[in-house]
């Protein structure tokens, strides 16, 4: 079920002003066709760089957000090498990782600082895979070669009346109406990862430490479990990107592999193999990631989900838009997003020694990220901005922010 109300975000365009420019620089707004082109995408998304800091040798960009989840401070990060494909964190080595999480909290902790921030909020978009003329539209990763996470503060949605709204559910499009939990599939969906993290992580292992057992919880928007640390000091845990992050998102991936490969002929090892070409802009047989799906017979995949001992529920809520997507029959919205999708997500009072993670399936093509991961709608805007003043108060505070992260370490 969900709730009577929900909360709509309508939040004005930011193109952002780089420091010692009169205006802004303008910046078209990048679709995942933009992404197979690493150098061109890169220079386009410069435009918006704030600062950029080297993370185990490697060159990260903090990034001004143009379509912003928040009035308030949102970026996002970044890897800005031209020649390096990644689509998400189960690619990352170790080292680089562990760096990028002391780089997140220390972010975390200036957005903290900001007498306006109510919540703290870091969390990413994952659908690589997701190649085809509704796939791309839009919705969960926007930039599929290069995994680009999300930090961001809200004020209290009490203090939002220009920005945000409770709005009647019964007002919502179907398609806004599953993702916030009317659906039949986050359930099943969600019992697979579960009993796949019982799998992956041992009982004494930092994952479980962190995030008990008995603390996982199951809805209609995925599965989640709340901790007892702030977001910061979770994410600065040592080991939390070797030993959590990245093996749980290594698990994810490869529960969408798996379930792609079960209903379809698609081979995920073949999409791989065109995608990491565009480190050296070898960019063929983009027709292989636009293909119609082949289903696989009705029996054949009955067969493996009886065999796989996958959750109730879990065949028949998947199968008919994956059906339908396949046979590209009925309307695009009951489409299936190839390859599956997933929103992870962290958040919690910026004043507080907890939080909540959790990770949201994503099934069907259309809209669906982090912000209704955590319950909310965002309404995308095309045509209004923040007023001159507001772009030039809002950049300086990102410098500014910048420049704290220097000082406190970060290059």
């Amino acid at each position: 079920m969900i709730t009577k109300k929900v909360t709509t975000l309508t939040i004005p365009l930011f193109p952002y002003l780089r420091a010692g420019r009169r205006k802004p620089q303008e910046t078209k707004r990048i679709r995942p066709e933009d992404a197979l082109d690493l150098k061109e995408m890169l220079k386009e998304i410069r435009k918006s760089e704030v600062a950029s800091f080297s993370v185990a040798g490697h060159h990260w960009s903090l990034a001004s957000v143009f379509s912003s989840y928040s009035p308030d401070i949102h970026v996002m990060f970044l890897e800005a090498s031209p020649n390096r494909y990644i689509p998400g964190p189960e690619i990352i080595p170790d080292r680089e990782g562990e760096g990028l999480m002391k780089l997140w909290a220390a972010t975390l902790e200036l957005i903290a600082k900001r007498k306006t921030v109510a919540t703290l909020h870091a969390g990413y978009n994952w659908s690589p895979r997701a190649w085809g003329r509704e796939e791309e539209k839009t919705g969960f990763q926007s930039l599929p070669t290069k995994w680009h996470p999300h930090l961001w503060g809200w004020p209290a949605f009490g203090k939002l009346s220009s920005f945000a709204r409770p709005i009647e559910t019964s007002t919502l499009t179907p398609q806004e109406r599953r993702l916030l939990g009317d659906n039949n599939y986050a359930k099943p969906f969600g019992v697979l990862i579960k009993k796949r993290m019982a799998e992956t992580f041992s009982k004494g292992s930092l994952f479980y430490k962190l995030f008990p057992r008995r603390n996982w919880r199951i809805d209609g928007r995925g599965i989640y479990a709340r901790f007892n640390l702030s977001v910061p000091q979770i994410l600065r845990t040592p080991g939390f990107f070797s030993q959590v992050l990245k093996p749980l998102a290594t698990m994810l991936e490869g529960i969408m592999c798996e379930l792609t490969e079960v209903f379809t002929t698609i081979r995920c090892v073949d999409i791989d193999r065109i995608l990491v070409a565009t480190e050296k802009m070898c960019l063929k047989n983009l027709a292989i990631l636009r293909a119609t799906p082949v289903m696989r017979d009705e029996k054949a995949v009955r067969k493996i989900f009886i065999q796989s001992k996958y959750p109730t529920g879990l065949l028949e809520s998947l199968w008919q838009p994956v059906w339908n997507r396949c046979h590209e029959k009925g309307d695009p919205a009951d489409w299936w997003r190839k390859g599956f999708a997933y929103a992870l997500i962290f958040k919690g009072p910026s004043r507080g020694g907890w939080g909540e993670l959790r990770m949201m399936p994503g099934v069907y093509v259309g809209p669906g990220g982090v912000v209704e991961a955590e319950g909310c709608i965002i309404k995308r805007l095309e045509d209004k901005k923040f007023s001159e003043y507001e772009i030039r108060q809002k950049s300086k505070e990102l410098q500014n922010m910048a420049e704290d992260l220097k000082e406190l370490g970060f290059r």
